[in-house]
């Protein structure tokens, strides 16, 4: 394998592993609705939601002034849409959240399927649950996440080749013979 190859192979596999290293509060928004006020918007991570623990945050906001508001209380449910008595329900709150802005939850999702994710705020409990459907994919296999681990030899021992060809590069061509 060539120095170029090697490169290449540390390239696509630092792409590669890029999205799942990254862990943040937030992720793709959802749903974003006004209600009572305010500004709700609902963002899930991983953005593909695969069977398996999902995180939901939340960030409530004064419509007029846009300022956070941090002392809503919040639950998030998900049921599959074919059998809404599965309904789960978690309190999403700012103890875990590395943003303290955001309201998280953390959902597990057993199956694959078409889901529905609701988010209730207390302050209105007049007002209809926000919520958006979405469609669950099967696990991960359990090989992906390992990948981690079987890459970052592969790291190191593209940067020992690097090195390598650095310093053959370097040397006169006298003193390669």
């Amino acid at each position: 394998m060539t120095v170029r190859n090697t490169c290449l192979l540390i390239a696509l596999l630092t792409a590669w592993h890029a999205p799942t290293i990254a862990r943040a509060d937030g992720g793709i928004v959802r749903v974003c609705e006004v209600r009572a006020g305010r500004r709700i918007t609902v963002f899930t991570a991983p953005t593909s939601m695969r069977a398996g623990p999902q995180d939901v945050s939340v960030l409530v906001q004064d419509v007029v002034s846009g300022k956070p508001l941090l002392d809503v209380p919040i639950a998030v449910s998900a049921y599959p849409i074919a059998d809404p008595r599965r309904k789960t329900c978690v309190p999403a709150t700012t103890d875990a959240t590395t943003n303290k802005l955001f309201h998280a939850a953390q959902l597990n999702l057993p199956d694959a399927g078409s889901w529905r994710v609701e988010v209730v705020a207390d302050a209105l409990p007049q007002e209809p649950p926000i919520g958006f459907d979405v469609v669950v994919a099967p696990p991960a296999p359990p090989w992906l996440d390992m990948s981690p681990w079987i890459a970052w030899p592969l790291l190191a021992i593209g940067l020992y080749a690097l090195h390598q060809w650095l310093v053959q590069r370097r040397r006169p061509f006298s003193a390669q013979r």
